[in-house]
């Protein structure tokens, strides 16, 4: 009893000490802002990026593309005057006139299919031309050449279109009822991003607690106080208190990020609406006018639709019956098991490492082939989504190492329980064995210093009794 009231108090003051820190608030508040900030910059500089017009010419020497070449909203054509402008200017005109991107030249040809311009189109430029201006003009001619290649050959364009096919494979459960049968492919969607979003979490709060647990060691160890502190507890009892104390702080600042992330968000996504979206008194009473006529247009249909399946009633109806299919609540009370004992047993490694050595520029030796794992078992879970079944990811999610990670990509999909209660079980004979090798190199390695210590050192430590 009085082991666990030492441990709550280490936890207490642990928990308490950090979350007071002017640090801990500061990251907490300014990482979600920042985040959000930047993900509006990106969003803002990218809808700028579209709306700009980029202007290509086009010297068409062959007399047949130039007409037939569609621009849009965002890229305009404009045909050069062949007869009055040499071909050597034409070439060198993005240098002469900034508002040109570049020049698109088409050789002259006079072959019947268009082999020459084929083989022959360049475009000059000045600057680096958008990879999309370079794959729209490409599609144009494409289509262009293939045209005339249909035609000539005899075959009706309107007959090859209708030869297109558009194939949608519709994913149906068999093991529900007939009745409850539904489209898996939403199900698939939501699992595939439930299974990314636990990887992910799991990944760097390992890593964030992790770290901090070997901070807040060398912090101690670093400043002596350690030695006062062991005078009153176990060494074991105190890495127990750091690591489930850093677990709550990370759950804590988690909670935090989550909750701003959520607000700020919305006025984010809110205000770029407002300065990007279009102005209600800016709009032309043309296109009110023609908006109204549309409105009056479809709105019999679409009260029609829905008075004949359901409407968007129908479509949520199905949509709920499709999240009834995945069993959130097996998937949450598995992921919480294996997110406890994953963290537990990389986070006895970290303050194992935290103890043994005396600078954090000594740590990194020895923190690497802890993070090697963590980032097989990240890659791996990549590769595994289409395979959540398959041989790598089944043996991924045996290893202790890596398992954490694993099953929080699989068990989304559905994992055998035989294969959950076998792999959790050797994370807990895993996480037993590296607590307890962890705690005697955590025992000797606190009050180790000047040394820089080796692999051999840290197995003469846990071999000593």
């Amino acid at each position: 009893m009085a082991s666990k009231n030492k441990i709550g108090l280490i936890i207490r003051h642990e928990y308490l000490m950090r979350v007071r820190k002017k640090s801990f608030w500061l990251v907490g508040l300014l990482t979600p802002i920042a985040l959000v900030a930047v993900g509006v910059l990106i969003a803002f500089l990218a809808a700028v990026n579209e709306s700009e017009t980029t202007t290509v010419g086009l010297y068409d020497l062959s007399g047949r593309m130039a007409s037939r070449i569609e621009g849009d909203d965002n890229l305009r054509f404009v045909a050069l005057d062949v007869a009055s402008l040499p071909l050597d200017s034409a070439k060198v005109l993005p240098l002469r006139d900034d508002s040109f991107k570049g020049v698109v030249v088409f050789p002259a040809d006079t072959t019947d299919d268009y082999s020459v311009i084929e083989r022959g189109t360049a475009m000059y430029y000045n600057e680096n031309v958008p990879m999309s201006v370079q794959g729209t003009v490409a599609s144009q001619v494409e289509r262009i050449i293939k045209d005339r290649k249909i035609e000539r050959l005899g075959v009706d364009p309107k007959v090859l279109a209708s030869t297109d096919a558009d194939v949608s494979i519709r994913l149906v459960d068999v093991s529900q009822e007939a009745d409850e049968q539904t489209d898996g492919n939403v199900v698939q969607g939501i699992k595939l991003a439930l299974a990314f979003i636990l990887c992910f979490m799991l990944y760097m709060f390992m890593v964030f607690s992790g770290n901090m647990v070997m901070t807040s060691t060398l912090e101690e160890k670093t400043n002596r106080i350690v030695e006062v502190i062991i005078s009153s507890v176990r060494p074991f009892e105190l890495m127990i208190g750091k690591i489930i104390s850093s677990g709550l702080v990370c759950i804590t600042q988690l909670a935090i990020w989550v909750v701003m992330l959520t607000g700020l968000s919305i006025v984010g996504v809110a205000g770029l609406s407002s300065v990007l979206g279009p102005d209600p008194s800016e709009i032309s009473p043309q296109v009110t006018e023609q908006m109204t006529q549309t409105v009056a247009q479809t709105a019999p249909q679409a009260v029609a639709a829905m008075e004949t399946d359901g409407g968007s009633s129908g479509e949520m109806a199905q949509f709920v019956a499709q999240l009834a299919q995945i069993d959130f609540l097996s998937i949450g009370l598995v992921s919480i098991v294996f997110f406890i004992l994953g963290y537990l047993l990389y986070a006895s490694l970290y303050a194992a490492v935290g103890a043994a050595v005396d600078s954090a520029g000594d740590a990194g030796q020895f923190v690497m082939p802890i993070t090697i794992p963590l980032l097989v078992a990240f890659y791996c879970a990549f590769l595994s989504v289409e395979n959540p079944n398959g041989p790598v990811a089944f043996w991924m999610s045996m290893i202790p190492l890596t398992s954490p990670v694993m099953m929080m990509v699989r068990i989304p999909f559905g994992v055998p329980a035989w294969e959950v209660v076998v792999s959790a079980l050797l994370l807990v004979a895993a996480f037993l064995a590296v607590t307890w090798m962890a705690a005697k190199i955590y025992r000797i390695g606190l009050l180790s210093y000047g040394n820089k210590p080796t692999y051999k050192d840290l197995w003469r430590w846990i071999r000593m009794n």
